[in-house]
């Protein structure tokens, strides 16, 4: 609220007894007054900026309905409170006129009470707009500070984000060389193992065969025999190992061969019926998606045994023009509550290293698993493929 004794009012009136009246009344209120005895003084005096005017409507170089035009008309003082005072132009056309450009319009004779509470109601009212004012400002600068924060803020997301990306794809540029070197040093693996950890084996082998002719009859007969039974299991083992770090039938013969005799292999291995559907047009593929597809096959068959209790597997292998597709589908109990979150599962390492190759190479991976059991589903386009 605003004090008082701290607002000055300015009192123009050409009548010396009305403003000494008038002005007593006023600093018996408590304001500070000053006078102006016509218009051309009032309109020199307004730009000090008096918190209110009191304007008499007759004066002697001009009306007071003109002094009150300039008045709001000048950007400095239009926010003044202008309180018309007439004795002489009293009927409503009149106060029609001043309320035009004042701000009140009192006829005299003025009760000292009426003044003053006329005077205190217009001090509050431009009060009140001056805290409105105040606080739009603030609003307004308010709003151009947050909107300044939000643009420096999204300047910086932008900034971390393309950093973000840039990371992004040096961790997947990396991650497709890891894996293309972890096929390939699975292949050649596999190649020595074959040809010369087997080698080894087979010669061993043959020496151990001359010995069992040499011990015949002998007390080491027996014991020749068991390594020569032990050498076969070891050999066995071994293929088997080669075969699994890297399928020779891949390279030789194709996908659909050689996920027929890792299905063969695996229900023979794990006790679990694996049943092998393809379709009757499939064809060669890119060397680099045949590997994708059969380590998404090799993964799930592994899940499989471990994890879900089913005693039997489906695999169904299809193409398109556009895409090669495989679905690997158990029975067994679904994957359990702790490995979800949110309704999604959390990946292990296996199914994690899968979806980098199906993204390496623009597919997509989808599991769904339910209490009756679980279903993988790799799709990969034929077409404007990644490559490693």
């Amino acid at each position: 609220m605003l004090d008082n004794r701290n607002a000055t009012i300015l009192a123009v009136d050409d009548n010396d007894a009305l403003r000494y009246s008038l002005s007593r009344t006023l600093q018996g209120g408590g304001y500070n007054v000053v006078e102006a005895r016509n218009g051309a003084e009032a309109l020199r005096l307004a730009e000090n900026c008096p918190d209110l005017i009191t304007l008499d409507v007759q004066l002697p170089d001009t009306n007071g309905f003109e002094v009150g035009r300039l008045l709001k008309a000048n950007p400095r003082t239009k926010n003044i409170p202008i309180l018309h005072i007439s004795a002489t132009f009293v009927e409503p056309e009149y106060r029609v006129r001043g309320l035009e450009v004042a701000d009140g319009y009192l006829a005299e004779p003025i009760s000292r009470e009426e003044l003053l509470a006329t005077v205190a109601a217009l001090l509050r009212l431009k009060q009140a707009e001056r805290e409105a004012q105040m606080q739009a400002t603030q609003a307004e600068q308010a709003r151009r500070d947050l909107e300044k924060a939000h643009d420096e803020l999204e300047l910086k997301v932008r900034e971390r984000t393309r950093e973000l990306d840039e990371r992004n794809r040096e961790i997947r540029d990396l991650t497709g060389r890891l894996l293309k070197l972890q096929d390939e040093e699975r292949r050649r693996l596999a190649r020595e193992l074959h040809d010369s950890t087997g080698q080894m084996l087979a010669a061993m082998k043959m020496n151990l065969c001359q010995l069992s002719d040499q011990a015949s009859g002998r007390d080491t007969e027996s014991l020749v025999k068991e390594t020569i039974a032990l050498n076969d299991e070891l050999c066995g083992h071994l293929r088997t190992m080669s075969y699994l770090l890297h399928p020779p039938l891949l390279d030789e013969l194709g996908l659909a061969s050689a996920l027929a005799w890792y299905a063969e292999g695996f229900t023979q291995r794990g006790k679990i019926v694996v049943d092998l559907e393809v379709s009757p047009d499939f064809t060669r593929l890119p060397e680099d998606l045949e590997l994708t597809v059969f380590r998404v096959v090799q993964e799930c068959l592994t899940n499989i045994h471990r994890h879900s209790g089913s005693s039997s597997a489906k695999i169904r292998l299809t193409q398109t023009p556009e895409e090669v597709r495989v679905e690997v589908i158990d029975a067994g109990r679904g994957i359990p509550a702790d490995r979800m979150r949110d309704g999604k599962i959390v990946p292990g390492i296996g199914i994690m290293g899968i979806h980098e190759r199906m993204r390496q190479l623009g597919g997509n991976l989808e599991v769904n698993s339910s209490d009756k059991g679980t279903t993988v589903t790799a799709t990969l386009p034929l077409q404007q493929r990644a490559k490693f």
